[in-house]
């Protein structure tokens, strides 16, 4: 992994190790992009984007810092304390409302009114005019109520219902098909599954005889509800069989449940189809067991006292249904983890409540704590071991829990009901020592919802006043602390309720159950909750002020923020915290608000605070001082209590001394130190120890631009990026989050962002303070601008996801991989931000490329990408997609040549200005498939001479430099070149191949026509030789030594030695050179043959002789196992032929000529060595050893004879040695001589006599061939009387010997001298043989052979010049033998004295 500073961006996380990143584990990892590439080329396999090498995000430095305190102070947004923590339910039961600090007052203005009011009345709608009419035709019955769901209110008058719009009292629709009188009216779900798509809710009315389903659609959207429609026949019904419905609800998965007058539960249950055992729809109590029914029901109503339902409501989040009978009794049912079960668990009448209240809060008067009004549930968001709560006709607030007491601390959001026990008594205002003495009295409707509490107090009037409750002002407050807002109505209140708005983002949906976070956190998002209050004579909607809201009338009350009540509004809410809420303001961008927004960031600079510096002996959390402007000191509620040490930041922060109202100068403003943060303190320390340690605490300007950044991110901070969507066998990846849900978070960023820009500078005036308040100025200033980093980041990557979504996610992620759709479903947003870059440019790539498969124009979108997302998107990116656009487009577009030729040298032009930023290999495979050769060679010469610019790849290949930086610079010339050598592989591939050429069939069967791998098929192999011959030409033009050694590095590699010693390039030499310089292992030695062959080679063609000669010596001198002896002898050859050349061609000198002999020397010696080796390969007793010795190196003849042909007996190579080094020893020849016959006798030991005779003859003809010339090694005299004696002893021919002298090249003069003294030596022999006329019968035959003439005789043997003396001696001689015979009377000498008479004769005759 790869850290990228200053203004980098590389496809890799922004952090070097976990542990300095702390989401390194969450991304990328993923998904690395496959196949992101470096530009745009093929719409295949070429990404629109370079490898981005410097400068594409904002400093990641920067942005980690600012990720991590973004984080922290996210944390801190989910630590507020819950509402069970505020009563502290897991102390003991207990009371509150008794303290002043319960209900705090807040300062009062001239008129009267508290500073900070939090609730108004928005609008007064009366009753449409219709229905008063109708009020007047009543006969029995009438009811009112609201329809919160789809923003209706709701009135039924004996058998009729009518329905309107409450916030404008239109929409009019009423149903007049029921002939009894309406008791119950709710509107509810539908069942999935059941209905068709356009009925939304159901309508259930209950009247005395049946019960009734109504669907009700709209014929507006589905939100908005615009004009509603009751279909005119029920679509089911059912009979109340005697029972008096009194009230009903509907849960989320449609289920109906109905309370009764008797007292029972009972559920409306209908499904689609009917089944075996079960009808249709039918109606089911819940109340009462099977048996019950075998009792009739007249005894039941004796034994029993009625005591209605007349309030049910349910925990959606836990799936609980609660009941409130007339009487006040509790019950709860379980409906199960899945909401489908009915179960009883437990029940608690009004008496037991009582005495438990009263246990509680003994000082209180038990009447308070009945009759029961009203109960809510309290949902897991809000508490997860507080369940329920129940007001009172006083305004006492009963807090129940359904678990034990023991496992309160243990609850979950699962967790199931096993009791209902109450366990807080809240008191209404006005029980303190020092309160008002006004409180609630004669509550009769009242509404509780999420920490606010509605109660309608009846008064002596026909007027209600309604109390309101509420802890929004003081989320971080230890205990529970209530603001208290009293308003008057017109009328007296039939029904209350809230309105039901649908949360834009719901993070919910894809993380744990966890505690919905306070208003003040979620107000820049949410609109102000409105509240529906129906009087008989109108319908009033309030809304419930958020702090922004509070904050903008304090501003338009004052014309400022110079106000006591603007100071007071930042006191109680803490500095972060309003200046968070300030910042919703300031960034509007209104122009109505413009004023409004100046107003606020007055307010902001003025009140946000300095940052604050002390020693750590002296540190302390830090609050806001007690107001003089409020009230019993409410500052104090927010504080944090210290079981949830809910600070401010992750680290203590401060701020620069206000210089009054202006630019946001960050001198003053700054970062945190990473300094050890402990949970249960409010301070930093920073320094070594002692006196030096110090404290920051960071400004609430500061905390607050953190704190508005996060909670606009909140919401989608932690959701996946994508879900599966559509069929299971065939999912859609589609966003979580939508185009407009998007748009609407961007719009909050880039609002902020204009705010920190207007503000914020990376240049200013340097702090004026010394010392440790300026290093904490310091700090918070480097922080600032690491959140405006982090800030325009995080625009720009939301931007692009809604890009991707309005080019519909869903069919891009279909060309995406598995990997990459993998990634992006477990991707959070919070990564994607802060380590997605590879995401991002990945996501770009598949968008860009989707354009390009659709042929499409890509400058919209480049130029779209380019405009929201700068640092990810660059103006080099959009000239890759232009590269990549009309490379596509030269591919596929139909053109003449000319056009096509124009457009090709303008995407070459193109890329050589982002030559750093193109994907080489991508677009070299474009431009070679457009047939652009030249391009290609001048593309990867330019991007190599970019990439580096100093020639530090040069210097570093000839050894002069070896530092990283030049190393790195090698490998980047490298690779370039080695596109441009890819391309010329392909042409020459393509012009070897002829596809059309006949050949023999690999297998059987129909012929399937294939061209070979590399074949372009719009080529033809001629016109690939040409174009590949030209390129190569043109690639050889370059001034580089590194695309020459490149060029010859491709061709080595191919074998194409031939091709490679045709090229004219001045670099050749020093290349072959280098490639025999080092020592190299004992695999690498074949290689390194080859290359000194290249170098003979080069030297050879290049009329260079002697240095081919001498390369060639090197080589036979080699000691080295992958040359053989032949080899050696070979290049020895070679070398003498070069050497001879050379003398040739330069006339020649001393040192040649010494060369020369030299190599002579050694081709003799080598010879002599090869002679040995096959000796030493003929034996039975060979090792490989002394083989691989023979031929690893040149040995020199005493090595030789001692070591081999002395050792082994190999007497022929004892000769040769001998005969080699000319060193004559007349006893050791004869004896080697000997030794030879001998041996070769040996081995004919059992063969006959012709074969013997053959054998041997054979052999000495060979060793005469080779000795015969050479008399000291060729002792003749020897070898004719030895070979005679084995003739006689094999009764041989008389002419065998002789035959073998003549044909060993033994001229007839000698042989006929050595004869004619071996017979005047009369040696003993030949007569102990039996044979003493056995040489006078070989000479009888030679001076036959010298006279016969029809075999050449004299003529063939002798020269002219000897043949006139040889005559004479013959004439001598042969009188000798017949005087010699005369003399005998052994048998031949007849015979032979005839013979030789006749020899006489003809020997005078010549």
């Amino acid at each position: 992994m790869q850290s990228v500073t200053g203004a980098s961006h590389k496809f890799s996380s922004i952090y070097t190790d976990a542990s300095v990143n702390p989401y390194k584990n969450d991304v990328n990892s993923n998904l690395s992009s496959t196949a992101i590439m470096t530009s745009p080329v093929s719409k295949t396999m070429i990404s629109p984007l370079a490898a981005i090498q410097s400068t594409l995000i904002p400093s990641l430095e920067g942005i980690d810092l600012a990720g991590r305190i973004l984080e922290w102070q996210l944390k801190n947004d989910n630590q507020f304390p819950t509402l069970s923590d505020q009563i502290k339910i897991g102390e003991a039961h207990g009371v509150s409302g008794l303290s002043d600090v319960d209900y705090p007052m807040l300062e009062v203005g001239p008129n009267g009114l508290p500073l900070l009011r939090q609730m108004g009345l928005v609008n007064r709608i009366p009753l449409p005019p219709e229905l008063v009419e109708h009020f007047g035709h009543m006969q029995s019955y009438c009811m009112m109520g609201l329809f919160p769901l789809i923003q209706r209110a709701w009135l039924s008058i004996d058998s009729d219902i009518y329905v309107w719009t409450y916030e404008d009292g239109g929409d009019l629709s009423y149903f007049d098909g029921l002939s009894e009188p309406i008791i119950a009216v709710e509107l509810v779900r539908p069942k999935p599954g059941i209905f068709q798509p356009h009925i939304q809710y159901l309508l259930c009315l209950a009247t005395t005889v049946e019960i009734v389903l109504l669907g009700v659609s709209f014929s507006g959207s589905s939100t908005n509800y615009e004009e509603m429609h009751l279909l005119p026949e029920p679509l089911f019904a059912v009979p109340t069989d005697g029972s008096y419905i009194v009230t009903i609800t509907g849960t989320a998965n449609g289920r109906i449940f109905m309370g009764a007058k008797d007292g029972c539960i009972y559920e409306f249950f209908y499904q689609a189809e009917e089944g075996f055992f079960s009808r249709k729809c039918r109606k089911i109590n819940h109340s009462k067991s099977t048996l019950s029914y075998l009792v009739p029901s007249f005894i039941n109503a004796a034994f029993s006292e009625e005591d209605p339902i007349v309030q049910m409501v349910q925990d959606e989040t836990r799936h609980i249904l609660y009941t409130r009978s007339e009487k006040g009794t509790l019950q709860v049912y379980d409906l199960g983890t899945n909401g489908q079960a009915m179960t009883r668990v437990a029940a608690i009448n009004i008496n037991t409540i009582v005495q438990s209240a009263a246990n509680i809060a003994r000082t209180v008067d038990r009447s308070s704590f009945r009759p029961l009004i009203c109960i809510a549930p309290i949902e897991s968001s809000e508490s997860t071991n507080l369940h329920l709560v129940a007001i009172t006709a006083s305004g006492v607030r009963l807090y129940f829990s359904t678990l034990n007491w023991r496992t309160y601390n243990e609850a979950t959001p699962s967790s199931r009901p096993v009791t209902l026990q109450l366990v807080q008594v809240r008191l209404p205002p006005g029980y303190a020592a020092s309160a008002s003495p006004q409180r609630p009295q004669q509550v009769h409707s009242a509404l509780y919802s999420h920490g606010t509490t509605f109660l309608a107090t009846s008064t002596a009037s026909d007027n209600d006043v309604v109390w309101t409750l509420s802890n929004s002002l003081f989320p971080a407050a230890q205990q529970l602390s209530e603001t208290q807002n009293t308003l008057g109505l017109d009328g007296k209140t039939w029904a209350l309720a809230e309105v039901t708005i649908k949360r834009q983002i719901d993070p919910s949906i894809f993380a744990p159950p966890a505690p919905e976070p306070p208003l003040i956190v979620t107000q820049h998002a949410a609109g102000p909750r409105k509240f529906i209050f129906l009087t008989t004579q109108c319908c009033h909607i309030v809304t419930q002020l958020r702090p922004v809201d509070i904050l903008r009338q304090l501003l338009f009350d004052a014309s400022g923020p110079d106000s006591t009540a603007v100071r007071a509004f930042f006191q109680v809410l803490r500095e972060d915290q309003a200046c968070a809420t300030a910042l919703i303001l300031a960034c509007s961008t209104s122009v109505q608000d413009s004023q409004l927004a100046d107003w606020a960031a007055r307010a902001f600079f003025l009140l946000g605070g300095d940052v604050k510096v002390s020693p750590s002996h002296l540190a302390h959390p830090v609050s806001s001082p007690t107001s003089p402007f409020v009230v019993n000191s409410p500052a104090h509620l927010n504080s944090t209590p210290s079981n949830f040490h809910h600070q401010p930041s992750h680290f203590t922060f401060s701020s620069p001394e206000s210089g009054g109202v202006g630019a946001f100068n960050p001198n003053a403003i700054s970062t945190p130190q990473m300094q050890p943060y402990s949970p249960h303190s409010n301070t930093v320390v920073t320094g070594s120890g002692g006196s030096d340690m110090t404290d920051y605490q960071f400004s609430g300007r500061h905390n607050g631009l953190y704190l508005y950044l996060g909670r606009i991110l909140r919401p989608l901070w932690l959701m996946p990026l994508a879900r599966d969507v559509g069929k299971p066998h065939q999912p859609l990846l589609d966003s979580v989050v939508n185009s407009e849900e998007l748009l609407t978070v961007l719009g909050q960023l880039n609002a902020l962002k204009g705010f920190v820009h207007a503000n914020i500078h990376q240049n200013g005036h340097q702090p004026s303070e010394k010392g440790r308040l300026q290093e904490a100025q310091m700090q918070e200033r480097k922080s600032l601008l690491a959140m405006k980093q982090l800030l325009d980041h995080t625009v720009e990557v939301l931007a692009l996801w809604k890009v991707l979504c309005d080019h519909q996610l869903h069919l891009l992620g279909q060309s995406l991989t598995s990997e990459m759709r993998m990634s992006l479903k477990t991707t959070l947003f919070r990564d994607l931000i802060l380590s997605g870059s590879d995401t991002c440019i990945g996501l770009i790539n598949a968008l860009i490329h989707r354009y390009l498969d659709d042929a499409a124009s890509t400058d919209a979108i480049s130029e779209k990408l380019r405009l929201v997302c700068p640092s990810l998107y660059r103006n080099e990116d959009a000239l890759c997609t232009k590269v990549n656009e009309q490379l596509l487009k030269a591919r596929t577009a139909t053109m003449s040549r000319m056009d096509k030729e124009r457009l090709l040298e303008q995407t070459l032009d193109t890329c050589k200005q982002i030559p750093a930023r193109i994907n080489l290999a991508h677009v070299c495979q474009q431009l070679s498939a457009c047939h652009y050769f030249g391009g290609v060679v001048e593309l990867c010469c330019v991007v190599a001479e970019k990439l580096d610019p100093q020639h530090r790849a040069q210097q570093c290949y000839s050894g002069q430099q070896e530092d990283p930086a030049a190393v790195e610079a090698l490998l980047a010339r490298k690779n370039c070149y080695q596109q441009m050598c890819q391309v010329l592989q392909k042409l020459y591939t393509a012009a070897a191949c002829h596809p059309q050429s006949p050949s023999v069939p690999k297998s059987p069967g129909p012929i399937t026509q294939t061209a070979p791998q590399g074949y372009d098929e719009g080529l033809s192999p001629l016109e690939a030789q040409r174009l590949a011959d030209e390129t190569l030409s043109l690639a050889l033009q370059s001034d580089d030594e590194l695309c020459h050694v490149a060029i010859f590095d491709w061709l080595t590699d191919n074998k194409w030695d031939d091709k490679l010693l045709e090229i004219q390039s001045p670099h050749l030499e020093n290349y072959l050179k280098r490639q025999t310089v080092g020592q190299v292992n004992q695999q690498q030695q074949t290689d390194l043959v080859a290359k000194y062959d290249l170098l003979w080679k080069f030297y050879e063609k290049s009329g260079q002789f002697i240095a081919a000669a001498r390369v060639l010596s090197r080589l036979a001198d080699a000691h080295s196992t992958a040359i053989s002896l032949p080899m050696r002898i070979e290049y020895l050859s070679r070398a003498i032929v070069c050497a001879r050349a050379a003398e040739t061609s330069s006339f020649g000198n001393a040192v040649q000529g010494q060369f020369l002999y030299e190599l002579e020397e050694k081709m003799d010696v080598a010879k002599v060595q090869s002679q040995v080796l096959e000796a030493v390969s003929r034996l039975s007793s060979r090792d490989g050893d002394t083989i691989s010795r023979l031929h690893s190196d040149l040995l020199d003849v005493t090595q030789l004879y001692e070591q081999f042909a002395e050792p082994l007996g190999l007497w022929e190579c004892k000769l040769a040695i001998l005969h080699c080094a000319n060193h004559y020893d007349a006893a050791l020849v004869t004896s080697i001589w000997q030794n030879i016959i001998n041996a070769e006798v040996k081995k004919l030991n059992n063969a006959d006599t012709e074969t013997k005779l053959a054998t041997l003859g054979s052999k000495m003809k060979t060793l005469g061939r080779t000795y015969a010339q050479s008399e000291q090694f060729f002792p003749l005299e020897f070898l004719v009387k030895t070979l005679e004696t084995y003739s006689v002893r094999w009764n041989g021919p008389p002419g065998w010997v002789v035959s073998i002298m003549l044909t060993a090249g033994v001229s007839f003069q000698r042989v006929f001298a050595v004869y004619n003294r071996l017979y005047g030596a009369k040696d003993v022999v030949w007569q102990a043989e039996g044979k003493p006329n056995h040489l006078l019968k070989v000479l009888a035959d030679m001076l036959n052979r010298l006279v016969d003439s029809s075999n050449g005789g004299l003529a063939a043997l002798v020269p002219t010049a000897d043949r006139r003396a040889l005559i004479g001696q013959c004439v001598e001689a042969v009188g000798v033998y017949l005087t010699d015979l005369f003399c005998t009377t052994h048998a031949t000498s007849p015979a032979l004295i005839a013979e030789f008479r006749t020899l006489q004769g003809k020997l005078e005759l010549l």
